[in-house]
Formats: structure tokens, sequence, C-alpha cells
């Protein structure tokens, strides 16, 4: 675990293997603790870099308002800090949406663009469904919280089958998360309440690949088939019988999506 300054808040992130550099984005309530399962996989033929944006894991608390043109910049600032030019980079949800930001205004930082369960632009589903997270999350309370938020992360079949590992993540919440987490979560969950990428989806030059899942009920199919229509020659795999925490519920799948499209260059595969 490392830190660097980015305008005075104190960013986490960590800095993994050797290769080309990829970035992955957290979703809203994850954190880079939320890869550890992922590391060796994704770090042993690349340099793996987790990042907690402003207000996520173990990143500073921000004391203001802010949208994501913020993560937008704290992205540039880490990969300054790294000295990287470029990288490819995979954003979960929140952190698809902060992606999308980076690689239409700045395309030349991003090699390859993985974007999954995340959207094109806030709906008014999507906002609604904020609005009751945040009213949850202005209780400070761990039951309420998971009662509101978690279920419709996850596809009902997951749900059910792993509903042990799921009400132990309750009791983690109830122990471990403060007021100031809590805080935090809802000054994210408005910072994406403008989201509208709409617009800037044609200027995204990196090759792109959208991962979907069949039963994601914050981010459903239809708005992930917009964005892979706004995004130039955009690919798009949709994981079966999985919901908005795929990378979760179907993990070999997810990694070899995201590895598979990032480690691949096309242009050397011969068509005969």
């Amino acid at each position: 675990m490392a830190t660097f300054d980015f305008e005075g808040i104190q960013l986490n992130y960590e800095d993994h293997g050797s290769g080309a550099p990829l970035l992955i984005l957290n979703g809203i309530f994850m954190s880079c603790a939320s890869w550890a399962g992922f590391v060796a996989t994704f770090s042993e033929h690349n340099r793996l870099l987790l990042l907690d944006l402003v207000d996520q894991g173990a990143s500073a608390k921000a004391d203001h308002e802010y949208t994501q043109e913020l993560q937008e910049r704290a992205v540039l600032a880490f990969l300054d800090h790294l000295g990287l030019s470029q990288a490819s980079i995979c954003g979960v949800s929140y952190g698809g949406e902060v992606a999308i930001r980076v690689a239409s205004r700045h395309p030349g930082r991003v090699a390859k663009l993985v974007l999954a369960n995340t959207t094109a632009y806030t709906s008014r589903w999507l906002r609604d469904i904020g609005h009751s997270w945040e009213q949850a999350m202005n209780t400070h309370d761990g039951h309420v919280f998971f009662a509101t938020c978690i279920p419709i992360v996850y596809s009902p079949g997951f749900y059910e089958a792993n509903y042990d590992w799921l009400s132990a993540r309750e009791d983690m919440f109830v122990e471990h998360f403060t007021a100031a987490v809590y805080d935090a979560f809802a000054r994210l969950t408005r910072s994406a309440e403008t989201h509208d990428e709409r617009a800037q989806l044609a200027q995204i030059t990196a090759p792109t690949l959208v991962i979907s899942a069949e039963f994601d009920y914050v981010t459903p199919l239809p708005n992930q088939r917009e964005l892979v229509a706004g995004i130039p020659a955009a690919a798009h795999a949709v994981i079966q019988d999985a919901g908005h925490a795929a990378m979760y519920e179907k993990p070999s799948e997810f990694a070899s999506l995201v590895l598979g499209f990032v480690n691949t260059d096309t242009a050397s595969i011969a068509i005969s």
C-alpha cells in the first residue's frame, strides 16, 4: 500500500507485478482491498495498478462536494505520479464512468479500455436508486445500508446461494463502517448524479470492451447496449447468470475477458 498527494488529498494505491500497465478503477462501494483475490491473476503478466479514488477505501475523505471531474483529475495525477504516459484502464460501475471521462477527454493516455457494468449516463432509474442508497447511508446504520443497497447488486441466484457469505458482509459493515465512511459513500453517490457522457463517447479512440451481465439491475442491458453503440467499434460481452457485481459472481469469466482483451494484439493475428 502506498499514497500520493492529489490536490492536498492523500490517495491510496497498490502497485503489483510488471509488464504493460493495467489500472483498475473501483465501483462506488469498492476499494483496493476488494481486488485482493484477483491480484495474483491480474499481475502475472501485467503491472497491476489499483487506486482508491477520492472518498474510497483508504484514501482521504473530501471536505466538500464534487463531481466526477475531480476523479478524472485524480486518475491523470496518478498516472503522472507513476511517470506513465499511457495505461490500459478497466473501470467497474462508478469507476467505469470515470474511465469514460478519461478516455474521451485524454485519448492518448488510454491504451485499451474495459468498461464493466457501467453506463454512459445516470438514468432516472439509476438516479432514484442512488437516492435510496443515500437515504440509507444517512442513517449510518449498517443493517439499513445492507438491506437497501446490497441485494440489487447481485443476481437473485447468487444471492440465494451465497446468503451466508453476504450475511457475514453485513456483520462487517455493522462492525467497521463509521459515519465518515457512510458520508463518503453519499458524496460519491451525489458526484455521479450529473454523469452524462453520451455526447463524448465518439471521442474515445482506445480499443474498447464493454462487459455486461445478464441480471444487472443497476446498469441494465439496454443501457449497456447504448454505451456500446456510442463508442466507435466497441466490442461487447455479456456474462450470463450474473448481476451488477459480475466480477465476484463470475470471477473466471471476468478475469478472462479483461486480460484477454487487454493483452491480445489483434493486429498480429493473421486471418487467412
